[in-house]
């Protein structure tokens, strides 16, 4: 039994088997027991990004490994005076609402397909009083009005991208749709994000996406076809799911 962090029981109900846990390590970094969003709790409060959220059942809670995604959106965001940004798949807002955190400048407008996802964010940010993020419901970018083509710095996201085999490994750890890609790769969403967000990038705007390791050798010469510069890859321990950016020089 593990508990959060005001001491409510955070009981698993997993039972994997020995690959089944592997599988698991390898897509997120994260042993079973670190997974906190199959508790018997309602919400879990967790800190990320240096802010705190709370996260109900239901709604993908942020993973550690994760911060490197934040943390390469920020430095690429931080290039601009008075940036605006995206973030697709916000979940409970956890890029979204730690960018618009650290850069006060900025403009940041998130997206999710998920009610409950978005309810959560828009608790967090009136929680964190932040003003200067906005929740819009829709799928990856189609949300966004058309005045913001060729107007925005960072694109940044954590879509599901693990390939449909390895579903039944994580499916059940996972809230439904948070996780399987789709395609056989797990890729297609993240296709789709790519292909669309070269008409929203400005030129030197940037990508930043969370890919699973061995994923990257082979999208990032899919990304290089469609127009970016190479990926620029933050690496952490082998297995672990590894943020990326690539530029999009217009």
């Amino acid at each position: 039994m593990k508990t959060n962090q005001d001491g409510a029981p955070l009981l698993l109900r997993v039972q994997l088997t020995d690959d089944q846990a592997r599988h698991v390590l390898d897509q997120t970094g994260q042993s079973v027991s670190a997974i906190l969003y199959e508790s018997a709790a309602p919400e879990v409060r967790c800190s990320f990004g240096g802010i705190p959220l709370r996260v109900p059942r239901g709604v993908f809670v942020p993973a550690p490994t994760t911060e490197h995604l934040l943390h390469a959106a920020i430095d690429a965001a931080s290039a601009f005076a008075r940036p605006t940004i995206v973030d697709v798949g916000t979940g409970s807002g956890a890029v979204a609402l730690a960018t618009a955190n650290a850069l006060p400048r900025a403009s940041v407008v998130a997206t999710d397909v998920s009610t409950l996802a978005l309810r959560a964010a828009r608790a967090n940010r009136k929680r964190l009083r932040l003003r200067n993020v906005r929740f819009v419901r829709g799928s990856l970018l189609a949300p966004l009005p058309r005045r913001l083509r060729g107007k925005v710095a960072v694109i940044v996201a954590n879509v599901p991208y693990v390939p449909p085999p390895l579903a039944d490994s994580v499916e059940r750890i996972f809230p439904e749709g948070t996780a399987i890609g789709s395609g056989k790769d797990g890729l297609d969403l993240v296709r789709e994000l790519a292909a669309t967000a070269r008409k929203f990038l400005i030129p030197g705007g940037s990508l930043v996406l969370q890919l699973a390791d061995f994923q990257w050798a082979g999208f990032g010469n899919e990304l290089m076809a469609l127009g970016y510069e190479a990926p620029e890859l933050q690496h952490e321990a082998t297995g672990a799911p590894v943020a990326g950016r690539v530029v999009w020089p217009g």
